[in-house]
């Protein structure tokens, strides 16, 4: 099975455009989510969830969808563009499942870090290659000010030939 395919046009961004876009996307905007960092390799992405009047609720906590929502997109998007960037290869990606357990009321801003290695990528290649699609559970950690967790999120990003 080939990865590549003629005439195919790579989306293809740079770090400094996928954290820009990242940011205005509306519901990150209104949210109050912010991509804080992007490597240049797209294998760690560090987010910041500001507490906020738009994403409190009744308990003054941050809403829960407000932290499922920055955990949301981001595993799959780094391996998109690790496809394109190191491949130049087009990939279909999605989050295939995603589980959420809250340990504590978020009563301050939230970091999350997402990183995924090279060995993943390869990883991905290689199913790809064989199988036309890949998934894998990551996990990241919604840690507050004081370096608690708030929460824990597993995500599975499905990724395939398109």
């Amino acid at each position: 099975m080939s990865l590549k395919s003629p005439k195919e046009r790579i989306p293809k961004v740079s770090p400094f455009v996928f954290k820009w876009m990242m940011n205005l996307y509306p519901p990150f905007l209104f949210g109050r989510i912010r991509v804080k960092y992007v490597s240049d390799d797209f294998q760690h992405i560090q987010v910041i969830v500001r507490k906020s009047l738009f994403n409190k609720n009744l308990s003054r906590s941050v809403f829960g969808g407000t932290m499922f929502a920055a955990a949301d997109p981001f595993y799959a998007l780094m391996y998109w563009q690790n496809f394109a960037h190191q491949y130049k290869q087009k990939v279909k990606v999605w989050l295939k499942s995603a589980e959420i357990q809250y340990r504590k009321p978020a009563m301050t801003d939230l970091t999350l870090d997402f990183r995924i290695t090279q060995a993943d990528v390869e990883e991905a290649k290689q199913a790809i290659e064989s199988k036309g699609k890949y998934t894998k559970i990551h996990e990241v950690q919604l840690i507050d000010k004081e370096g608690k967790v708030s929460a824990v999120v597993r995500l599975e990003p499905y990724v395939g030939l398109p």
